[in-house]
């Protein structure tokens, strides 16, 4: 039961661009493991409470008490992520996939790392591992995080690929129905780019981004009574957005 709640909280603690965990680890037992454990759940705890000192005092006392642990490493390379201890990150996060190469969900979060620190093709390779993984509960997400850093690159082909298999496995990821709405309208293809506007407005609230993407959509298509609704929506919810900017200025 300590496991799991590692585990969910976990889960909860990894952002917008992280997962779940998925197999358990392989990792020797130690003395102190199951206090570690607790300390662990602790600091993951804090975390999600953004109570950072606490959170790094606990996890510093897990990992005192069971270096192998690796769910407490992942979790320390995460919140030193937050903390920009960018090397201590990096680290932790190299200990817990050593310690359990299979750890899907430490191989998801380091390339969200990597990804940050602009070593994209890294970064890829790593949501890949995560994905390979036939009981990873979350590969919808490594396919969207994977989509985002290599559109970074910039490779739009490949980004289009990964986010369709994620849309795919997960009809409802935000990032990814924006971002195959901004690619779709590059690609000249608008009826596709309202598709997913109107898909994406079935779960999610507007966006300064996603109204642009529609006004310059419905711009394009002729249809010039949505253009103006949604432009009235855009200068009202987001008038100080560079995207109301770029609106008043005509550039659509």
């Amino acid at each position: 039961m300590k496991r799991l709640g590692i585990i969910l909280l976990l889960m909860m603690i990894a952002g917008c661009q992280s997962t779940g965990t998925t197999t358990r680890p392989t990792q020797h037992a130690a003395p102190n493991s199951k206090a570690a454990a607790i300390n662990a759940a602790a600091g993951a705890e804090y975390i999600r409470l953004g109570e950072y000192k606490f959170a790094l005092e606990k996890l510093q006392k897990a990992l005192q008490q069971d270096p192998n642990l690796v769910e407490a490493h992942n979790i320390i390379a995460v919140l030193y992520q937050r903390l920009a201890k960018m090397k201590k990150a990096e680290y932790h996060f190299k200990q817990a996939i050593a310690r359990a190469p299979d750890y899907s969900e430490a191989h998801n979060n380091y390339g969200v790392f990597l990804c940050g620190e602009g070593r994209y093709s890294e970064s890829e390779q790593q949501f890949l591992k995560a994905i390979s993984d036939p009981l990873y509960p979350n590969p919808a997400n490594a396919y969207e995080n994977a989509g985002l850093c290599v559109d970074k690159i910039p490779d739009a082909t490949l980004a289009e690929k990964y986010f369709r298999t994620a849309l795919q496995l997960n009809p409802n990821l935000r990032k990814s129905l924006s971002k195959m709405a901004d690619l779709s309208y590059q690609n000249i293809d608008y009826l596709a780019a309202q598709d997913y506007i109107a898909r994406y407005r079935k779960v999610f609230r507007w966006t300064s981004r996603i109204l642009l993407i529609a006004i310059k959509t419905e711009h394009k298509l002729g249809n010039q009574d949505k253009v103006a609704s949604y432009t009235l929506l855009l200068k009202g919810q987001f008038p100080d957005s560079n995207e109301a900017l770029e609106v008043r200025q005509g550039k659509y």
